[in-house]
């Protein structure tokens, strides 16, 4: 009865994995500190079990749990979606373009990618979701030094890094919006005419990252992609801090929930799955 029960055991979890196989997507990451799960490209590999890979969900991120891509994958999925999040808390474009404390940009995130995933021989172009969420380093690192952010310099290698990942094998790519970071408890105490730049800033680059889209789907005329735009989730959490468990839209604590934002830039759990739940709307993906 034992040995029975053990091969219908078996059975079971063969066809479970045999049906996760065949449905299986995956979502390719590529960003900064807002998307970070502190995954390794060349670490343990995303499955069912653990579908970041490494380390366990939900991850080192910087919203005091599950970031985006963890609620995507894992709370708001109707299938299987296994994610390689190679993003870096800190980085920028390219770091020679615009220095950061990470050392590192998305280029080297590209060429982690080619080197250790693009290989990898389990994910197609066909089920695969490409998102890119960049910038906020590129535009505000050079604000807060007082400086004009690089942006058309930026925007292009941006372009060329999406070049690269579509000669990897990637065809379909949403690329986020900035969000009105602007309202971060960290820049709030700006002279108002700094804000006023940074807002400027914000909204050049966002209207440029519909630019490059528009030249890559030129390029290329296999790909697929969309602009996400991030801003509504951020301001339905900030004009009613409340309703989201926080007493008001300034606030910090680490703890991720207790307020909208964990320090003085990075969102904390809430506005991170007002984000996820946008995405998984807009892209019918998930």
């Amino acid at each position: 009865m034992l040995i029975t029960g053990l091969s219908s055991l078996a059975c079971l979890l063969a066809c479970a994995s045999a049906s996760y196989a065949h449905s299986t997507k995956y979502l390719m990451v590529f960003g900064d500190s807002y998307s970070t799960t502190g995954s390794l490209a060349d670490g343990e590999a995303p499955s069912p079990a653990n579908p970041i890979g490494n380390p366990s969900l939900p991850g080192i991120t910087t919203s005091g749990g599950l970031n985006w891509v963890g609620q995507a994958i894992s709370q708001l999925n109707s299938s299987l979606v296994l994610s390689y999040d190679l993003a870096v808390t800190n980085a920028t474009v390219d770091e020679a373009i615009v220095s950061n404390a990470a050392g590192s940009g998305v280029d080297d995130q590209v060429a982690l990618f080619g080197q250790h995933v693009a290989k990898a021989g389990t994910w197609t172009a066909a089920d695969t979701l490409t998102a890119v969420w960049v910038g906020i380093n590129d535009v505000g690192l050079p604000w807060q030094l007082g400086e004009e952010p690089p942006i058309e310099t930026v925007l292009q290698r941006y372009l060329e890094l999406l070049k690269i990942l579509y000669t990897n094998g990637l065809r379909r790519f949403v690329l986020f919006t900035l969000p009105p970071f602007d309202q971060a408890p960290g820049v709030l105490g700006a002279p108002e005419e700094a804000q006023d730049f940074l807002r400027s800033y914000i909204d050049t680059y966002n209207n440029g990252v519909g630019g490059i889209l528009k030249e890559l789907k030129a390029c290329h005329h296999d790909v697929r992609g969309q602009v996400f735009d991030t801003a509504p989730a951020f301001r339905r959490a900030l004009e009613s801090p409340e309703t989201y468990g926080a007493p008001n839209a300034t606030c910090f604590n680490s703890d991720g929930v207790s307020c909208l934002w964990t320090d003085y830039f990075h969102p904390g759990v809430a506005i991170q799955e007002l984000v996820a739940e946008d995405l998984v709307k807009e892209t019918g993906f998930f």
